[in-house]
């Protein structure tokens, strides 16, 4: 049995769209948004831009947490 199986965002995304869509797309778009909210209503950017890269940050992690987890389960059933 081997120890390695990579994975990768393509595979994860081909088996599991919804999840991968909401946990790496939607924390971006919110961002995002919070930035056009920030700017149409012409408030402190600063404070919409940490939101933003705080988001950004959080996608990436929950991101690695969803590949790990699914290279587990990809060991799991060689």
């Amino acid at each position: 049995m081997t120890d390695k199986a990579p994975v990768t965002f393509r595979e994860l995304f081909s088996e599991l769209p919804v999840q991968t869509g909401l946990f790496s797309f939607g924390p971006v778009l919110l961002g995002l948004a919070q930035l056009w909210n920030g700017y149409s209503h012409q408030t402190a950017l600063s404070f919409h831009a940490m939101f933003a890269v705080v988001m950004v940050g959080f996608a990436v992690l929950v991101t690695r947490y969803h590949l790990a987890s699914f290279r587990l389960d990809k060991l799991e059933r060689l």
